[in-house]
C-alpha cells in the first residue's frame, strides 16, 4: 500500500514539477524532455519488473501518440499546410535516406551486421519521433512554417520507419527484400489512411454540434479518435495519419462552410472545436506527454560503451546530413535561426523503441546487437537534441539582445536629433503677436 501511495504522489508532483520546467525553460533553455528522461531514467533503477512495466506501457504510449498527433492537427491551419507540405514531403524523404544510410554503412562497418539487418535498423531509425519532436516545437520560438514542417516531417516518418521496417523484417525473415512490395505498402498506409481521416473529420464536424447537446460530450470527440486509429491499423494502415488528418478536418472546418458545392450537398453547417475543447486537449496532452518522457526514461536499455560510441557517431552524422537538407529544401518564410534548429530536430522515439526488439522477441540473427543499438540511439538523440537546442537557444538570445542593443542608441539618437530640431524651430519662430 505504501508503494502505491508513493506512485500517486509521485505522479503529482511531476505535474507541478513539469510546469516549473516550462518557466524555467524560457531562462535556462533546457527541454523538458531532457530532464524528465533523466529522472525516468534514474526512476527506472528502483524497479523491479521493467518487462512488465513494458508492456502495459505500449499501451499508454500509444495513447499518448494518437492525442498528440490529433491535437498537432487541429492546431494546424490550411494556410500553414499549404505552404509547408511540398518542402515536408521533400524533407522527410531526403533526411529518411540519408538518415537510413547512415546507420546501414555504420552497422555494417563497426557492428559487422549483413546488408538487410543494417538495412532494417537504418528503416527504423530514419525518422523523428511525433512524440518527442511536437513538444519541442512548442517550446521553442520557431515560426509557423518551421514548425509545421517538423511535425509534419516527424508524421510521414513515423509511416516510412513503420512500413519499410516491417517490410524489411518479413525479408529478413525470408531472405530477400522486395521494392515494389514496400513501395506499395507505403503508398496504401499513407494514402488511404488520409482518406480515413478525413472523412470521418467531415463527419464528425456535420455531427459536432448535436453531439454537444448530450451531457458529459467533451470526450467523445477524443473516443471517435481512438477509434479511427484503431480503425486505421486494422485495415492495415498508419493510424497516426489517420488521427492527424481527423484533426485537420476538425481544426478547419469553417473553411468548408465557404465552398458552394458543400454547401449544395450538405445543409447542415459544419462546426469547429471550440476554445474550451480546444484547453481540454491541451491539458491531456501536457499531462500525457510528461508522463511518456519519464517512461522512455524507466523502459530504456544500457548497453556497452562500444553501442554508444556507434550510436553517437550515427547521431552526429545524421545531424550533420540534416543541415544542407534544410538549408535547400526550406527557403522561403523560414529563418536560418530556424533551419538550423530544424537541422538539430532529429530525435528518435516511440516507434524505433517498439521495432528494434523484434527481431531479439523472435529470435533473429543479431537480434540482441539490434535492440541494443536501437535503444541507444534513441537515447543519445534525444540527449544531443536537448543539448544542441539548449546551445542554440542561448545563442539567439544573445544575438537577440545584440540587436535590441544596436537598435536602441539609433533610435535614442533619432529621438534626441527630432528633439533638437523642434527646440531649434521654436526658438526661431517668428512671434505673431
Amino acid at each position: 500500500m505504501e508503494k502505491i501511495t508513493i506512485i500517486v504522489m509521485f505522479l503529482g508532483g511531476l505535474i507541478f514539477f513539469s510546469h516549473l520546467l516550462n518557466k524555467l525553460f524560457d531562462k535556462t533553455k533546457i527541454p523538458n524532455v531532457l530532464i524528465l528522461i533523466t529522472i525516468g531514467i534514474i526512476v527506472g533503477f528502483f524497479i523491479d519488473n521493467k518487462m512488465y512495466f513494458g508492456e502495459v506501457g505500449r499501451v499508454f504510449t500509444t495513447i499518448t501518440l494518437i492525442i498528440i498527433l490529433f491535437e498537432s492537427g487541429v492546431g494546424l491551419k490550411l494556410q500553414e499546410l499549404k505552404s509547408s507540405i511540398l518542402s515536408a514531403t521533400l524533407v522527410t524523404i531526403i533526411n529518411f535516406i540519408f538518415s537510413a544510410g547512415i546507420v546501414v554503412g555504420i552497422t555494417m562497418w563497426l557492428a559487422n551486421f549483413d546488408f538487410t539487418t543494417a538495412l532494417f535498423l537504418g528503416s527504423i531509425l530514419g525518422g523523428t519521433s511525433s512524440a518527442v519532436v511536437i513538444p519541442m516545437v512548442r517550446q521553442l520560438n520557431m515560426g509557423h512554417k518551421a514548425g509545421t514542417v517538423l511535425l509534419l516531417e516527424s508524421a510521414f516518418t513515423d509511416v516510412l520507419c513503420l512500413v519499410v521496417g516491417l517490410a524489411v523484417l518479413e525479408s529478413m525473415k525470408a531472405g530477400d527484400i522486395e521494392a515494389t512490395t514496400i513501395l506499395g505498402d507505403m503508398a496504401k498506409s499513407f494514402l488511404l489512411a488520409i482518406l480515413l481521416g478525413l472523412f470521418c473529420g467531415f463527419a464528425w464536424s456535420l455531427l459536432l454540434n448535436w453531439i454537444r447537446g448530450i451531457k458529459n460530450s467533451m470526450f467523445t470527440t477524443l473516443a471517435l479518435v481512438f477509434i479511427v486509429y484503431g480503425g486505421a491499423e486494422l485495415l492495415g494502415l498508419n493510424g497516426g495519419i489517420a488521427a492527424l488528418s481527423f484533426g485537420i478536418v476538425l481544426g478547419n472546418s469553417e473553411y468548408f462552410d465557404k465552398m458552394k458545392l458543400w454547401k449544395r450537398i450538405f445543409r447542415i453547417e459544419t462546426a469547429k472545436l471550440n476554445d474550451n475543447e480546444k484547453n481540454f486537449f491541451s491539458e491531456i496532452v501536457f499531462v500525457l506527454q510528461t508522463y511518456f518522457f519519464v517512461y522512455i526514461g524507466i523502459v530504456i536499455e544500457f548497453g556497452t560503451p562500444m553501442i554508444y560510441l556507434i550510436s553517437t557517431m550515427i547521431v552526429c552524422l545524421v545531424i550533420l546530413a540534416r543541415i544542407p537538407t534544410m538549408r535547400l529544401m526550406v527557403r522561403k518564410d523560414c529563418t536560418p535561426d530556424d533551419k538550423l534548429l530544424m537541422s538539430v530536430m532529429m530525435p528518435k522515439g516511440l516507434v524505433p523503441a517498439i521495432l528494434a526488439s523484434i527481431p531479439l522477441q523472435e529470435g533473429l540473427p543479431y537480434g540482441q546487437e539490434i535492440a541494443e543499438i536501437g535503444y541507444a540511439v534513441v537515447l543519445t538523440s534525444i540527449i544531443m537534441c536537448s543539448l544542441l537546442i539548449i546551445i542554440l537557444g542561448k545563442k539567439k538570445n544573445h544575438k537577440e539582445t545584440e540587436d535590441i542593443a544596436t537598435v536602441l542608441p539609433i533610435e535614442n539618437q533619432t529621438g534626441n536629433d527630432n528633439t533638437e530640431q523642434t527646440t531649434a524651430e521654436t526658438i526661431h519662430e517668428p512671434d505673431n503677436n
